[in-house]
């Protein structure tokens, strides 16, 4: 019976027992599909990874990303930690080139000190990508009361970058914090082809925060994410629809996952030009929690 050994990490955070858990499988060659998904749900974590060797041998590996619903194209969170976890187990640093479902993803990983920071370039502009549900059932799917989501210049918007779609929409923070799913409603908004719905508001619990998120994807087998940076990835589309963005360099913190106890802060670096955004990197801290190994 072969035994696999694996690695957990706390993603966009700094210390253990914060950010978004992340289970790392490595040395994964030969590992079945629907057995990467039974280990998945077996994790029972929002995602799983598993490391192959890559397609071309000039890039660092191949990772696959399974939440317990499905194969993900690409996923921020598990792009950074895995990336950590790979640099780590191979004593690597600098630009890693990992192979996703979604392209070929630069990621540049770092020591600082005892800390490990990545940051990965997407391949995939974020773009508007179809129509959101209306407002009001959006605020039923999360027991918001009527008329708290905007409706104006930041109104709900299907976005995506790379294959994985978000619903985004505001609120005040106190709304945004009140938000819970309602399952009946959440179905009714029939996202089977969208992730989930990104909730999110200027500002937030630190004073550096740009924004401060939540993320609901029931239909994925997660309720909530702690962090979820493959939405991070996309606000930027969201919020050059709603607003003007000068042209140049941006660096935002996005925070979220405090109304779960798991309080994650993702970094988001960005360029515009002429108004539109030309390119996006995500990045974050990750700290391993626990390693082992298990038999299929």
């Amino acid at each position: 019976m072969p035994v696999l050994q694996f690695e957990t990490y706390d993603v966009f955070t700094d210390r253990i027992f914060a950010g978004n858990p992340l289970a790392v499988v490595t040395d994964a060659d030969g590992i079945a599909d629907e057995d990467m998904l039974r280990i998945t749900r077996e994790f029972n974590l929002s995602e799983t990874t598993f490391i192959l060797s890559p397609e071309d041998p000039k890039h660092t590996a191949r990772v696959r990303i399974f939440t317990p619903g499905y194969e993900m194209p690409f996923a921020g969170h598990p792009t950074v930690g895995t990336a950590i976890a790979i640099a780590r187990q191979r004593g690597l640093h600098g630009e890693l080139l990992l192979e996703l479902n979604a392209g070929l993803f630069k990621v540049a990983v770092e020591q600082r000190g005892e800390d490990w920071f990545a940051e990965f370039l997407n391949p995939n502009l974020p773009a508007q990508t179809g129509e959101a549900p209306p407002p009001e059932k959006l605020e039923a799917a999360l027991f918001l009361p009527p008329n708290t989501l905007n409706r104006d210049e930041h109104r709900p918007r299907l976005i995506g970058a790379g294959g994985v779609d978000y619903v985004y929409a505001r609120a005040s923070l106190a709304h945004v914090r009140q938000a819970k799913v309602n399952s009946a409603a959440f179905d009714a908004l029939a996202l089977d082809e969208t992730i989930g719905v990104y909730l999110y508001t200027d500002g937030g619990e630190a004073e550096d925060a740009n924004f401060h998120a939540r993320m609901f994807a029931p239909n994925a087998g997660i309720i909530e994410d702690p962090a979820t940076g493959s939405a991070a990835a996309s606000l930027p589309g969201q919020i050059a629809l709603s607003e003007v963005l000068a042209d140049g360099e941006h660096g935002w913190v996005i925070e979220q996952g405090f109304e779960m106890g798991r309080p994650s802060r993702i970094h988001a670096r960005l360029v515009v030009s002429d108004g539109a955004v030309t390119s996006v990197r995500i990045g974050g801290a990750a700290v391993p929690v626990q390693r082992g190994e298990f038999m299929i």
